[in-house]
């Protein structure tokens, strides 16, 4: 018998940011898993034609050969640095053995991981991907409230294992999240500056280019304050 297909969504990291904000008040993660697929790996996923087929064999991997429920992760980042959903925001993932905490009420680790193998000699996460890996780190960290110490790497979990990879730095990943975080503009802070200085600026524009330009800068405050 045939196995169903399951097709899915791809985002930008500004895309799913909005999705991830529809989910605060539903879901309550209480950590961020970071994982490697290991398999596939960079160069599997470059040589794809259809790249959800990528993502629809891990699906089927996990689903028939592992007989889990759905795909483990929530969210799957690719090397060109765009988000593929996962498994239901509302459902804990298939992260590790006794940290997946399983609860009606909805309170689990939030689970991504990151198309490639990052072993020592392997491929390299950086550009898009680990920009991302990193932005949405800092985004469920965020909005959920949680401290640093709630990022775990795989390997954390699951000592047997070097996921996500050897050659992934934990405290050099941290420090990127702490980065972006300390960099971004606060939601305040723009619509402040939209507020006293873009909106009174698009009234008065005599031209509807001008008043396009305007409306232009004023989303790229918001998409550095994290509300796009």
């Amino acid at each position: 018998m045939a196995v169903e297909r399951k097709n899915f969504r791809r985002f930008t990291f500004a895309e799913y940011v909005e999705y991830l904000q529809t989910f605060v008040s539903k879901v309550k993660f209480t950590q961020v898993h970071v994982h490697g697929t290991w398999k596939p790996t960079i160069a599997d996923y470059r040589k794809a034609t259809d790249k959800m087929k990528i993502i629809q064999a891990m699906w089927r991997f996990h689903t028939v050969t592992n007989n889990w429920g759905d795909i483990a992760q929530h969210a799957t980042i690719d090397p060109d640095g765009y988000i593929w959903e996962g498994r239901s925001l509302l459902e804990a993932p298939a992260s590790s053995v006794g940290y997946n905490d399983s609860s009606p009420d909805r309170i689990h680790p939030f689970m991504f991981e990151m198309i490639g193998n990052f072993d020592v000699g392997a491929e390299k996460l950086e550009g898009a991907q680990l920009a991302t890996s990193v932005k949405l780190t800092n985004a469920i960290i965020t909005l959920w409230k949680l401290p640093e110490a709630q990022i775990k790497f795989h390997r954390e979990m699951n000592p047997a294992k070097t996921c996500p990879g050897s050659a992934v730095n934990k405290g050099v990943f941290i420090q990127l999240v702490r980065d972006w975080r300390n960099a971004e503009m606060s939601p305040a802070d723009a619509n402040k500056i939209i507020s006293t200085w873009l909106s009174p600026a698009w009234f008065a524009a005599s031209t509807k280019a001008e008043r396009d330009e305007i409306h232009r800068l004023a989303n790229e405050l918001r998409k550095a304050s994290g509300q796009l």
